[in-house]
């Protein structure tokens, strides 16, 4: 894909979880444009319908991935996709991810999306962001959601108790939490990992028998469950988001399944002292 090398990524890897059934598929794909190549994968997932089977942005566009020269000098990103469902897309690792992120999540990048350009239509972006586009934009980039059955396990992330997270009750956060990385620079950030990357994440109640579905139904569930939240909330913050250093999930690295991986201040920091 113009020179994009994607022979060093591993798609095995658990944080890949939600992409890695599309990006496997590009990792074969010959010298044409990304935009070109994702948009042979958006193809190939209408299932025949055409046009009534596309899918959109929020405003009602069909989505499709353009060059990034097609975005208009002037223009703000997020409002143009919002208008015009046209994603520009330049021929990089951050880009790559974004597409795959709007396949696999596709809900939640549209509400997303339809966020940021209703903020800026009330507030131009040389004004600043603001609380609200801070928040979405931090999430859109390095957003996780961990979907959790229990509210112990969920108390103990948004107070930064990481001993009882991830060594007392390891076991419960294998059995009662699923991660899902959602924000495409984390995702960019994770083809070469380091101990100190550090998610914001989004905590979404689930009950017992969402572990009971498949990968595919789990995912599809996330989905709409984010995406319903971000309507429901209007008043969302960078303070909604629980920051995570995502190689202390159980499973996601070798190194942390001795429990001094996590008596590491630096990056297991101590917890908040007043919560939202």
């Amino acid at each position: 894909m113009a020179g994009l090398d994607l022979t060093h990524i591993d798609w095995g890897q658990p944080w890949f979880a939600g992409v890695a059934h599309k990006g496997e598929l590009l990792a074969s794909a010959g010298e044409e444009p990304l935009c070109d190549s994702l948009n042979r994968l958006l193809t190939a997932g209408e299932g025949g319908h055409g046009a009534r089977g596309r899918m959109r942005v929020a405003s009602g566009k069909p989505l499709v991935f353009v060059p990034q020269a097609d975005l208009p000098e002037g223009r703000a990103y997020e409002a143009h996709i919002h208008q015009t469902g046209r994603v520009p897309t330049r021929d990089n690792l951050h880009d790559l991810f974004n597409g795959l992120v709007w396949f696999a999540f596709p809900q939640t990048k549209a509400r997303l999306n339809a966020m940021q350009a209703r903020a800026l239509k009330k507030a131009p972006a040389v004004e600043g962001r603001g609380s609200l586009r801070d928040a979405v934009t931090i999430f859109d980039e390095n957003g996780l959601v961990l979907a959790c059955s229990s509210d112990e396990l969920a108390q103990a992330l948004r107070r930064f108790d990481w001993r009882k997270l991830f060594v007392e009750r390891r076991t419960a956060t294998l059995m009662q939490t699923e991660p899902w990385a959602i924000g495409h620079g984390l995702l960019e950030k994770l083809v070469r990992p380091y101990k100190a990357i550090t998610a914001h994440t989004l905590i979404v109640p689930v009950d017992d028998s969402y572990f009971r579905a498949s990968p595919q139904q789990r995912r599809t569930t996330v989905d709409r469950l984010v995406a319903d939240w971000l309507d429901n909330w209007p008043f969302f913050t960078a303070r909604d988001l629980c920051p995570l250093p995502v190689l202390g999930l159980p499973g996601w690295w070798p190194d942390n399944t001795t429990p001094g991986f996590y008596d590491d201040p630096e990056v297991f920091r101590p917890g908040r002292t007043r919560q939202r």
